[in-house]
């Protein structure tokens, strides 16, 4: 088979692996909201790297049903590239709206023309005409008014990828978009940096209440987590992995999800048994395969600029505080060079935010093949 692992792309929702807390919330909240009709939402941030784009297509991919049997739920699903204030926000979610209701009716006909069941399939409708609700209204009355008048829906799914896109206002509108009354309720899932659920907390407090108990800051992958991933997409496959060998691939790369593709794709041969020897024969080849995206992070960081990042990033912490730091051996003219390069940011009362990606010490460390002593 082709090879299986694209460090380039999120992973396919089949090949997807590991993340079983947040699919479980999510679950929950998704029976509740269908149950009780109790809007809610979830949270998903962290760094770049870790899987959250990868995280939102499995979840759209599991709430979707099937070609044969689509599910009841309306997913209306945006990643953001560039600031979208609060009326480009709804008339978003309008467009993906109108769309997905659209691409439902096609379903249906399609089925139908292949005389299929369509019994118990929801078919999506919004009961009033486009040309009477949009001359002259507001994003914001358009999006009421299609709300108020779909049919056959049961739940609405939002998925904004990169939510840091978002202005002010339009964060703020995430909690009339949850809170509104409505007869369908709404799942609000978003993806956000690292310190996305921060700024939440601390200015838009209000906002964050929508994902009380629902907030997941994801990271590196568990040892159990990586051998899922790796495994999963060769299922019935003749290509297998030395369980030795995925202990070293996943001790290597940290379990930063990024690097496990890109040592995963090195490592690959079809048809055989990938065993510790040719893990670590390709170490080099994974570096070049992540080189593209990371090498530029930090192209000013001397070799001990980058151990001092990598013994920081072993508390495995996102903010570290001053005696934490001294604990693992890097002294203060460090800290000060690091806080140079924007790899921390220095907080109040002796405290740091790591703001690189942890995982660019991990590849630094392979690429410059240094070791922390």
């Amino acid at each position: 088979m082709p090879n299986p692992y694209d460090p380039q792309t999120p992973a396919r929702p089949e090949y997807f692996g590991g993340r079983e807390p947040v699919l479980k919330r999510l679950r929950e909240r998704i029976e509740m909201a269908k149950e009780h009709k109790k809007s809610g939402g979830v949270l998903i941030y962290g760094h770049r790297g870790v899987g959250k784009t990868s995280l939102i297509n499995k979840i759209i991919s599991e709430m979707a049903g099937t070609e044969e049997k689509p599910s009841d739920i309306l997913i209306i699903n945006r990643r953001l590239g560039r600031t979208t204030n609060d009326q480009e926000l709804y008339r978003i979610l309008c467009e993906e709206l109108i769309l997905q209701v659209n691409k439902r009716k096609n379903i249906v006909e399609k089925m139908k023309s292949m005389a299929k069941n369509i019994n118990g399939i929801s078919l999506f409708n919004i009961g009033v005409e486009r040309s009477n609700v949009e001359p002259n209204r507001s994003s914001y009355h358009i999006w009421r008014t299609y709300i108020e008048n779909l049919k056959d829906v049961k739940l609405i799914l939002i998925a904004i990828d990169d939510a840091d896109w978002l202005s002010i206002e339009a964060i703020g509108e995430l909690k009339t978009i949850v809170e509104e009354i409505s007869t369908i309720p709404i799942l609000l899932t978003i993806s956000g940096f690292i310190d996305f659920e921060e700024k939440l907390v601390d200015k838009y407090s209000p906002v964050a209440r929508i994902f009380s108990g629902a907030s997941f800051n994801i990271g590196r992958f568990s040892l159990e987590e990586t051998k899922e991933v790796i495994c999963k997409p060769l299922v019935n496959e003749k290509t297998k992995w030395e369980d030795e060998a995925i202990t070293i691939l996943h001790k290597v790369t940290g379990g930063y999800p990024y690097l496990v593709q890109c040592l995963a794709s090195a490592s690959y041969s079809d048809g055989n048994t990938i065993n510790i020897s040719r893990v670590k024969e390709n170490i080099k080849q994974a570096v070049k395969i992540g080189q593209s995206w990371l090498d530029h992070e930090i192209p000013d960081a001397s070799d001990q600029d980058v151990i001092s990042f990598a013994k920081i990033t072993n508390l495995n912490k996102d903010i570290v505080q001053s005696i934490e730091i001294s604990k693992v051996g890097v002294s203060p003219p460090y800290v000060g060079r690091l806080v140079k390069l924007r790899i921390l940011k220095k907080l109040r009362r002796g405290r740091y935010s790591i703001e690189k990606s942890p995982m660019i010490a991990t590849f630094e460390l392979l690429k410059r093949e240094l070791t922390i002593t």
